[in-house]
């Protein structure tokens, strides 16, 4: 396959090719995927790695702090040296620490691949935004991102399910050993699949002192950094969702693991329907619109939640009620992810892989935060719960009317406007 870049494609009917798709799916979704598919099996972790459940447990955030981080220095490293090389380096690294995952027979070494396994995961996430940026005009970008988003989000709430059925058939090492062929099949879908879409007279700088000015010039840009503020508000909600609704369902409500299965997957389809329609009608609206109604939508379940809570501490009433507002609030991010993507990358193209890079690495860092915070005030209520998400989605709706605010100030008409 040519190194060389094709030209981007500016007009109402441009779209990625057929080859882009599947292989930048391939490259964003594995390491997302990664994140959990083995929660099932922590305690079968900890018994073979002779550890306990808290060192096992803390595996998950060494990998989340891995990916945050990769996806912090490896999208503007991407900005310097071309998406191919970062793509090349990262899926090899991903597929060896997988195997060492796989492998290892002591705790600090399992410890340490997750971390290394979650560093190289996070550029796939961060270039394959940065690619679709570099070759596609904004409408037809956000039409890409609603995929590419939805699958980064969709990915940790359907791998535990995967995983299960992998360790039903054979233990949680083969968890690690698929994921190591999934690094593999990364490799591939890089060589079959993806472009050099970064031209070398595009390319910036290499090195530290180019990349924090770079950093700062776009953490100033109220444009782009607005469109990132109401991302991250929804993704503090989303993840405080993933982190305390199975604790406070089966505790508070007596869901039992069963039902509490059936609803996650539920939901999970509920946001793969909205994301299936974001890309349908995206280049139509504009994403800004779809945006300003998942952030709606998801305010007024977070405000029903906290209400619930409020008025029936004691959860007397029926588990479908607490079960309908989340699955509205996971149902709104497949509007808001994208869309708030797909903005911010089109504010912050000029250097499209810090751009992604500072999106993704802070959306995984709010989530790494707000995933345990509900468990400080404990699991025997909804309320604790259900003032972090309402807070998270009231700050998000105030975001929104402040880029409205802006963009009229600024007398700009926006891809985004519709």
């Amino acid at each position: 396959m040519p190194d060389s870049p094709p030209e981007p494609r500016h007009g109402p009917l441009a779209a990625p090719s057929r080859r882009l798709i599947p292989a930048l799916v391939l490259v964003t979704g594995i390491g997302p995927f990664a994140t959990d598919m083995y929660i099932s099996a922590l305690p079968e972790v900890a018994r073979s790695l002779a550890t306990t459940g808290a060192v096992a447990q803390l595996t998950l955030t060494a990998y989340l702090v891995g990916l945050a981080t990769g996806q912090l220095l490896l999208g503007p490293t991407s900005d310097a040296t071309g998406r191919r090389v970062v793509l090349w380096g990262s899926t090899s690294v991903f597929a060896v620490a997988s195997l060492v995952c796989a492998v290892t027979p002591g705790a600090p070494l399992f410890l340490l691949a997750r971390l290394v396994q979650g560093l190289a995961a996070g550029a796939g996430v961060v270039v394959g935004r940065a690619v679709v940026s570099d070759l596609y005009p904004g409408p037809v970008a956000a039409r890409t991102f609603g995929t590419l988003a939805s699958i980064t989000f969709l990915a940790p709430l359907l791998a535990p399910i995967l995983g299960q059925l992998v360790i039903t058939h054979s233990s949680w090492r083969w968890v690690f050993g698929t994921l190591a062929l999934a690094g593999v099949g990364m490799l591939l879908a890089v060589a079959w699949g993806i472009p050099e879409s970064l031209p070398p007279e595009r390319r910036h700088e290499p090195g530290l002192s180019r990349l924090l000015p770079r950093m700062a010039d776009l953490a100033r840009d109220g444009a782009f950094m607005q469109h990132v503020v109401v991302g991250l508000c929804a993704s503090a909600g989303f993840f405080t969702y993933i982190g305390g609704s199975s604790l406070v369902l089966q505790t508070t409500y007596g869901m039992t693991p069963q039902l509490y299965t059936v609803m996650f997957a539920a939901n999970a389809a509920g946001m793969a329907v909205t994301a299936t329609v974001f890309r349908q009608i995206v280049l139509r609206t504009g994403p800004r619109i779809l945006v300003a109604i998942g952030v709606g939508v998801a305010a007024l379940a977070s405000a029903g939640l906290l209400a619930l809570a409020l008025l029936d501490p004691h959860a007397r009433t029926s588990v479908a009620w607490p079960w309908a507002a989340f699955a509205l609030v996971v149902a709104s991010g497949g509007f808001v992810i994208p869309g708030t993507t797909a903005l911010a990358q089109e504010a912050g193209r000029r250097a499209a892989g810090t751009a992604a890079s500072l999106q993704g690495g802070l959306q995984m860092l709010v989530g790494a935060l707000a995933t345990p915070l509900t468990g400080v005030f404990g699991y025997d209520s909804l309320l604790p719960m259900a003032v972090v998400m309402a807070g998270a989605y009231g700050l998000a709706v105030l975001s929104v009317l402040a880029v409205r605010r802006r963009e009229r100030a600024a007398g700009r008409r926006r891809f985004g406007s519709g």
